[in-house]
């Protein structure tokens, strides 16, 4: 196991991306703490784990928008651990799909406060109150998410988009000041690429631009040809969080740009013939 001794906190770890982060971490010999803003699913994720990995894993409910949540588990990892060598910022959300023409400005001023504040103020956040922690003992290992947003424009989530792409620019900046520090810390970009995760599955769709079983039926199609299979690319994060990385402002691309490129062409073709709107 390539993660004996090592501690991690994983934001967001309740379901999707983190959860499966959690779980590699932990069958590769990582004690991790797991949470999220909901606390009975926290328990329930922890429960579910302790059958498997025992004491290895503990949660605690933590919404990555408060400060004081994040020093109270920041707290107890620490003092349950003895130390945190590794954070994983995957805490993310977002709330509707379609074209920002069809939102009212009050809207907008909502949903961007929402998703904006989590998604990148949160991430922002907790990196700030861990970087004491890794000062410290001189050591630390940094995974923040990025995604749709980085490297090309993403229609129709925009607001969304922006928060990802303020998060790889972040990444960036911050692991340009790590670079003249004497620690061994160090902040690397996490790309998953496209994953059916409740991420989806929670957003409300524009009832106005679209109807909602007709865009799951598309949605369902993209991933069967673009979609990234999450275990092989969760995976990729691993080196990452390693003492040996010496990569730092890196993106970890998850997802085979070859099978995207060959699924889009397959997918232009079912558009052409009708059977995408």
């Amino acid at each position: 196991m390539r993660m004996n001794g090592e501690t991690a906190i994983i934001t967001g770890s309740t379901s999707g991306i983190g959860r499966k982060l959690a779980e590699i971490f932990l069958q590769e010999g990582c004690k991790v703490m797991i949470c999220s803003r909901d606390e009975s699913r926290v328990k329930e994720t922890v429960s579910e784990f302790k059958k498997t990995f025992g004491d290895s894993v503990i949660g605690r409910k933590c919404d990555v928008t408060n400060v004081e949540d994040i020093k109270k588990v920041l707290g107890e990892t620490a003092e349950i651990f003895g130390s945190i060598r590794i954070l994983v910022a995957n805490a993310g959300l977002n709330t509707t799909y379609g074209p920002l023409e069809y939102l009212s400005p009050e809207q907008v001023a909502s949903d961007a406060q929402f998703v904006i504040g989590v998604n990148l103020i949160g991430t922002i956040k907790v990196i700030t109150a861990v970087l004491p922690y890794m000062i410290k003992q001189e050591y630390g290992r940094i995974i923040t998410l990025a995604g749709a947003g980085v490297g090309r424009p993403t229609p129709n989530m925009t607001l969304y988009s922006a928060s990802k792409g303020g998060v790889d620019i972040f990444s960036k900046c911050f692991a340009e000041e790590l670079k003249e520090k004497e620690e061994d810390i160090k902040i690397n970009i996490f790309l998953p690429g496209m994953i059916d995760t409740n991420l989806g599955k929670k957003t409300q769709i524009i009832a106005d631009w679209k109807d909602e079983e007709a865009f799951r039926q598309e949605t369902s199609l993209v991933l069967e040809h673009i979609g990234t299979n999450i275990d092989e690319s969760c995976k990729k994060v691993i080196p990452y969080v390693l003492e040996s990385c010496k990569d730092n402002g890196k993106q970890i691309k998850g997802y085979s740009l070859l099978k995207m490129i060959r699924g889009g062409r397959k997918l232009q073709k079912i558009q052409n013939q009708g059977k995408m709107k």
